[in-house]
């Protein structure tokens, strides 16, 4: 089947118009201009001495096993880049992360419930493109907001017996605990 005059220069004409659209978005534009501008969560590079930040939750469960739970829609309810993009409102409202518990409980069931959240990120210090080192910072915590306990393990679903008082490191940071080995790139998740 052809087409006739009038339906290819409707076609070319919204081929030419979107294109201009994406060039222009592309040039000018932002996020606000989705989907004719980039999606720049992923659109940036990290410098060979620059900071990269990774995102996890920390959870001690009524048996008194500390632990990290994976973000994601399967394990929480809801994914790890939106969590990552409420992360102030977290901060303004630690009682979000009571309905992170809520959704973990319900998506597993009979599994012990998580009763202290910590939002936290694993920063990398990158020099000259190698892994200077790790530390940890809490963001958040829920229902009490503490430091995350340094004795926290790393992925591979670990858990260890949370020790009360063990929230911080001497030496460290307000906010940050050292981490066991330094690593590049984060476990996937």
């Amino acid at each position: 089947m052809r087409l006739s005059g009038r339906s290819l220069i409707w076609r070319a004409a919204a081929l030419a118009a979107g294109t201009l659209l994406v060039i222009n978005g592309s040039v000018f534009g932002n996020d606000v201009y989705w989907p004719f501008g980039p999606m720049s969560q992923f659109a940036f590079r990290t410098g060979t001495n620059d900071v990269i930040r990774s995102t996890f939750l920390a959870a001690v469960d009524e048996d008194g096993m500390l632990q990290r739970v994976t973000l994601s829609p399967a394990n929480l309810g809801i994914a790890r880049a939106e969590i990552e993009g409420q992360q102030p409102r977290f901060v303004r409202e630690p009682d979000m992360l009571s309905d992170l518990a809520a959704n973990y409980r319900r998506i597993h069931p009979g599994v012990p419930e998580l009763t202290q959240l910590w939002l936290c990120e694993k920063v990398t210090k990158l020099h000259n493109g190698r892994d200077a080192g790790s530390t940890t910072q809490t963001v958040v915590g829920w229902p009490e907001n503490s430091q995350v306990p340094a004795d926290l393990p790393e992925f591979g679903g670990l858990k260890v017996p949370y020790r009360a008082g063990t929230d911080s490191t001497p030496g460290s940071s307000p906010g940050s605990s050292p981490t066991s080995s330094p690593s590049s790139t984060e476990a996937a998740q």
